[in-house]
């Protein structure tokens, strides 16, 4: 089986989101949806329901009562923190495992989706261009297409590094050229799989070049610029990270400057720990998210 075939199978046997999950995602592309319509998708699963109860009753938010029911969850920490939660939570299991193709250990992934989910939804905010739900769902799986690829970029690191080093082009172009694919491709073709919504789509397939995308897409330079704003913060830095800049057609598009970034940046880097504070509230949450690999990593280089 060629290469190409190879990748395309392990697609099909990649494990879906699950369908509250799912569902949750559609729900938010819906700008008619209300909260009562993101209660009534989540209630009946009885695993999330109990997740999101649980990280609201923990000694991180420190409630001064406990919250029973997701109604009380929404009026205690409001729809965007629980939706947070729930996509967070729920995409771990595909994101919190090394990508050793990429120089990312365990947890780096997923720590770096979050931040530009995050950082999506800020942007969002900041330019009034789309919904923050939307966008953070689309931040957050904006790369789910190195989960597939690792492999493969692993068995051709040194090509890819030397054609980066040697001829100056940019890792994503490096991939596409040695692997056929690059991970932008590969995300697209996973999400339509999981038939996510397009716009969704449109966001995970360029996120390294929304110049591609004609005319431009608001949502799409959002998820750009949220990628390009973590990495330059070194939250998910590997083997591509110092590659990527801002371009800026995209920056004069939405009249940001480089200090616009700086202040983005700081409140993502607050909003992360404050995620991250949601879900390391105990062990077994912590171990799940093996979020240590990421402190292990840090402690190694000293």
């Amino acid at each position: 089986m060629s290469d190409a075939g190879k990748i395309l199978e392990r697609i099909g046997t990649l494990p879906p989101l699950p369908d509250t999950v799912l569902k949750l995602i559609r729900v938010l592309d819906d700008p008619r949806s209300t909260v009562d319509d993101i209660v009534e998708t989540i209630r009946y699963d009885q695993a999330i329901t109990g997740e999101v109860l649980r990280l609201c009753n923990s000694a991180y938010f420190g409630l001064s009562r406990k919250v029973t029911s997701l109604g009380d969850a929404m009026l205690c920490l409001g729809t965007v923190k629980v939706m947070q939660l729930v996509m967070s939570v729920h995409t771990t299991n595909l994101l919190a495992k090394a990508q050793t193709g990429y120089g990312l250990d365990p947890g780096v992934l997923w720590k770096h989706s979050v931040a530009v989910a995050l950082a999506s939804a800020t942007f969002s905010d900041h330019i009034k261009a789309t919904s923050g739900s939307v966008a953070f769902t689309a931040g957050l799986l904006h790369d789910i297409g190195k989960v597939v690829l690792n492999d493969y970029v692993a068995d051709e690191f040194g090509e890819i590094v030397r054609r980066v080093t040697e001829e100056g082009v940019s890792f994503i172009d490096a991939e596409r050229k040695v692997l056929g694919f690059s991970h932008e491709q590969i995300g697209g073709m996973i999400a339509e799989q999981w038939k996510l919504p397009e716009i969704i789509v449109l966001c995970i397939r360029n996120h390294h070049d929304p110049g591609a995308v004609q005319p431009s897409n608001p949502l799409v330079d959002v998820v750009y610029l949220a990628n390009c704003t973590c990495l330059m913060l070194g939250l998910g830095l590997g083997a591509d990270g110092l590659s990527y800049r801002a371009h800026p057609e995209v920056m004069e598009r939405h009249e940001l400057h480089e200090s616009d970034l700086e202040k983005l940046g700081a409140q993502v880097l607050i909003d992360l720990k404050r995620v991250e504070g949601m879900l390391v509230d105990d062990s077994r949450t912590d171990d799940r998210l093996q979020l240590t690999g990421s402190r292990q990593e840090g402690r190694s280089r000293r």
